[in-house]
């Protein structure tokens, strides 16, 4: 009997088919919701990265432009603690305060309020300056000065004026430190300002007088609208009282913008990247970078593209970002160009010890005052370096740092100008002479030099000098003048401060 064999039918390979190309199209539908997802919230970060960065770029540039202002208020505070007869001598008083005004071109005016309600204040009028006194029965006597500090006019027994609202002096007079003011409009000087307000007190703790420095909103409008902030949005400055200090205006978080913390403030992301922060923790004003988000948010393609449509999308985003990220490097290397200050040690690099010292240079020259140029070099610093490690010389280098800050003065300018070599330009006083004023940073920075490093190591700080009385007020001669002093002497005896010579 024959037996008939069973024929199998091939499979149907076109379900097979339609099953790998549907779970292809899942898979690429799947990825591309992934990738939208993840491309999205990258580029979110970085919006957010790069709108932080700008931000607390700009907001330590406006913060150092108030540097000035409070070395100002401590000077002449400190200096009426201990005589308070300056209070009753207005000839003086405008010798305190007329040089600090001619070296600080940022200042408005400084004014001191007694604590008998007489006043007396120095304020810049273009060319010169107004030096005005008020006495206990309101009588106001104005002289006007020239830019040299020269009397040009003399106006005696003025009628008062009514004076502003000041609420700087309430507060000033129950704070053992610097305060800063919220923005107000001034209708007599017609412009926003903020003042930096110390209470000036007797050796025994009693109450002298308030002094007071004021700065134009306009230093700070110059300084947003030349730092990064503006390159990409909008950038403003508002006090806690909502006035305008600088920038276009006070901004809100938009209702609809996830909101949450970032740095030293708070980000919102949404049609716009919005970054809040406060400038300082001493200053009462609120930063506010607006970045616009289709400027910096990279688009992402709609989902139901193609395989290729896909590819093509994620090279756009890729470039997109690396594009936005390519545009941040410049406003971050500009931020980074322009910094004022030594990254290790918080005194002025060599860039601002250059401008800065220029700037006292020739302030004296106009002046006819005596400037000292001193260079600082640690003795056998290379010992410690390799003795204990970077980190403990670095540690050494900004003792040294806070020993020569401490020292100088509210006109002095003290930089770094490389590994352990540090510069100062120092303005003397009338009773000073460059050797002791030069002796003093030395000593200072000797001291906290010590203190750092302990007795593990012997090390000291030595110092070459020279100053302006032979008429040389170039800031470049004058530092090598003053280095070559010091490596001269340092082959005798270390751990002091050598006179260099012009020649």
């Amino acid at each position: 009997m024959s037996r008939r064999l069973a024929v199998r039918s091939p499979s149907d390979p076109l379900p097979w088919a339609f099953a790998s190309v549907i779970v292809a199209l899942v898979v690429i539908g799947l990825t591309t919701v992934g990738v939208r997802a993840s491309v999205t919230a990258d580029s979110a970060h970085a919006a957010i990265e790069g709108t932080t960065l700008v931000g607390d770029a700009t907001a330590v540039q406006l913060e150092g432009a108030t540097r000035p202002a409070e070395a100002t208020v401590r000077t002449v505070a400190g200096a009426i603690g201990v005589d308070r007869t300056l209070l009753t001598d207005p000839a003086r008083m405008l010798d305190e305060l007329g040089p600090l005004m001619d070296g600080q071109s940022t200042l408005a005016a400084i004014t001191v309020v007694a604590a008998d309600g007489t006043e007396a204040e120095i304020d810049r009028r273009e060319p010169g300056f107004v030096f005005r006194t008020i006495a206990a029965d309101g009588t106001v006597d104005v002289t006007v000065l020239d830019e040299s500090l020269e009397p040009v006019e003399t106006r005696d027994d003025a009628p008062a004026r009514a004076r502003p609202e000041r609420a700087w002096l309430e507060d000033a007079q129950w704070s053992t430190s610097v305060v800063w003011s919220d923005p107000a409009t001034v209708p007599e000087v017609g412009r926003t300002v903020v003042h930096a307000a110390m209470a000036a007190r007797s050796p025994r703790g009693d109450l002298v007088a308030v002094v007071a420095v004021r700065l134009d909103a306009e230093v700070f409008s110059r300084l947003l609208q030349a730092s990064p902030a503006t390159s990409y949005g909008e950038a403003s400055v508002v006090g806690e009282n909502g006035v305008v200090l600088a920038g276009a205006g006070e901004v809100a978080m938009g209702d609809d913008a996830a909101t949450e913390p970032a740095s030293a403030g708070t980000v919102a992301v949404g049609d716009v990247v919005t970054y809040a922060r406060p400038v300082s923790d001493t200053l009462p004003w609120t930063l506010t970078v607006v970045v616009d988000g289709d400027e910096v948010l990279p688009a992402v393609a709609s989902l139901d593209r193609t395989m290729l449509l896909y590819t093509v999308v994620i090279v756009v985003v890729t470039l997109i970002m690396v594009l936005v990220l390519w545009a941040l490097r410049r406003p971050a290397g500009e931020v980074s160009v322009r910094a004022r200050t030594d990254a290790l040690t918080g005194l002025s690099n060599r860039h601002h010890f250059e401008v800065r010292g220029n700037d006292v240079l020739q302030a004296a020259s106009r002046r006819g005052a005596t400037v000292a140029v001193a260079v600082f070099d640690l003795d056998n610093f290379k010992a410690v370096n390799d003795g204990a490690g970077h980190e403990f010389g670095d540690d050494a280098l900004r003792a040294v740092a806070d020993g020569l800050a401490r020292a100088s003065g509210p006109r002095d300018v003290v930089g770094r100008l490389g590994g352990d070599e540090f510069a100062a330009v120092l303005w003397l006083g009338v009773d000073e002479d460059a050797p002791t004023a030069v002796e003093r940073l030395r000593t200072s920075a000797h001291m906290t030099l010590e203190r750092a490093v302990g007795d593990r190591f012997d090390v000291g700080v030595s110092a070459g000098w020279v100053d302006t009385a032979a008429g040389e007020y170039r800031l470049p001669n004058l530092v090598r003048a003053a280095d070559a002093a010091m490596v001269s002497g340092k082959r005798t005896s270390k751990g002091v401060a050598y006179e260099g010579s012009h020649a």
